[in-house]
């Protein structure tokens, strides 16, 4: 409840202050009796009581204005807004890459709640949208989907739209995952059917082969320039922060050796010289034209793998990184962590390490 103000003090509607023995406050009281925002300094501190009202009264006219408007939907459009807005230091702010893949997310979020309001979300229709995603065959979409609205409902709550986060404590489907592990053999095969075909299928197993040499992301190989290529190796820029420092992957004869064949293979007349493993016009690969290059390349390796009669699996430049890194740490490399550019070997450990076994050497 907010009652009335018994005395009128030229505060804006819901902002209130106290005077205590000690302390003074003034914050902005949301319909469900939380606070939106509060600020105190000492009682005695007149000039900051008067530098703290006049903040107040601003942040107050914020929470209104900044209220996202048209229900979910609107809510999507206000979080990416938000999202983008943010300056590339600030710890909140997700990389290109991660926006890109929310965006494609969010279209599905927007189809089957864009036209409810806010207050119309429960925690039960949560749950339906998580079964009709393991219905349809895609639990783990459905995971992240959740947890993004989830984020974008948070946010509608710090704008002072919501009271409670209505998918708090969202019980997430079970997933069994398989860590796939690329054997050299298929990385070969791989190789050696993108030579024969030629043209885009060259330049993507290439492409695999890079990611493994240099342990890196999808996003950082096909979006790797000829600019990066020094004198002494290929300088990396993470692919997910761009406040983190790049790593110098230095040469090594089959490193200096992929690139150069990637540099070598013969593009269109009208190619640009800016992409390493762009396509034949030279420009870079989008997801989708990625995506079906690659199937191409490894249908042919199925069937060459057929003919031969030897196990094959496909795979993906994503599973290139997770390879890389079991196989420096099965090769005892103590730098694998400063390649990966991770600041902690949890991420490592937890997600990329897929070495089949362990060794260890005796106690005595």
């Amino acid at each position: 409840m907010i009652r009335a103000r018994a005395t009128p003090d030229g505060l804006p509607y819901r902002v209130y202050e106290r005077y205590g023995k000690r302390r003074y406050s003034i914050g902005y009281k949301m319909t469900s009796g939380r606070w939106a925002f509060r600020f105190d300094c000492a009682v005695e501190d007149t000039a900051q009581i008067k530098t703290l009202r006049r903040k107040a009264i601003e942040e107050s006219a914020r929470v209104i204005e900044d209220r996202p408007q048209g229900g979910f939907k609107g809510l999507v459009t206000a979080w990416f807004e938000w999202q983008e807005a943010l300056p590339a230091s600030d710890a909140r702010k997700r990389a290109d890459s991660t926006i890109a893949e929310n965006k494609r997310e969010a279209e599905n979020l927007k189809k089957a709640w864009g036209h409810f309001d806010l207050h119309e979300i429960t925690k039960p229709m949560g749950y339906e949208y998580l079964e009709a995603c393991l219905l349809a065959g895609r639990p783990e979409k459905g995971n992240k989907e959740m947890s993004l609205a989830r984020v974008m409902l948070e946010h509608a709550i710090r704008k002072g739209a919501l009271d409670v986060n209505p998918l708090d404590g969202l019980e997430k489907l079970r997933l069994e995952k398989v860590k796939r592990y690329v054997t050299d053999s298929e990385l070969a095969l791989a190789v050696e059917v993108g030579r024969r075909c030629g043209g885009a299928r060259h330049i993507v197993a290439l492409a695999l082969r890079t990611a493994w040499l240099c342990v890196r992301r999808s996003v950082e190989v096909r979006a790797l320039t000829r600019d990066a290529i020094k004198e002494t190796g290929i300088l990396w820029k993470d692919g997910k922060s761009k406040t983190k420092p790049a790593v110098l992957i230095e040469w090594s004869p089959e490193l200096k050796a992929t690139i150069d064949e990637a540099l070598a293979v013969k593009r269109f007349a009208v190619a640009g010289t800016m992409f390493v493993f762009g396509n034949m016009r030279g420009q870079r690969y989008t997801k989708g034209g990625w995506k079906a290059m690659l199937d191409d390349l490894m249908r042919e390796c199925e069937k060459e793998a057929k003919a031969r009669k030897i196990a094959f699996t496909k795979f993906s430049l994503q599973d290139c990184r997770p390879k890389g890194v079991s196989d420096k740490l099965e090769a005892g490399h103590a730098d694998t962590q400063d390649a990966t550019l991770h600041t902690d070997g949890k991420m490592i450990a937890k997600v990329y390490d897929r070495r089949q076994a362990r060794r260890a050497k005796p106690a005595a």
